[in-house]
């Protein structure tokens, strides 16, 4: 019996509830067709974006001069 068939036979078996749970545990694990893919790219593309937004220009910074601040702040001095 070959490896397919074996795994056929164990779904078979299976009710709906526990092959849900099944496919919801594995889904990682499985090729992906050419529209989850894409949906897939669609949902990176936004992380990206959101990401991106948060995204500020930081200001040059006059390390010396922050140096001494934060030493006055810390020591006093």
């Amino acid at each position: 019996m070959s490896t397919r068939e074996i795994a056929y036979n164990i779904f078979q078996q299976l009710t709906e509830e526990q092959l849900k749970g099944f496919i919801a545990m594995f889904k990682d694990y499985f090729v992906q067709t050419q529209n989850n893919e894409q949906c897939e790219i669609n949902e990176r593309r936004e992380i990206l974006e959101s990401i991106q937004e948060l995204f500020r220009p930081m200001p040059d910074l006059d390390y010396e001069k922050e140096l001494e601040r934060y030493r006055k702040e810390k020591y006093g001095v």
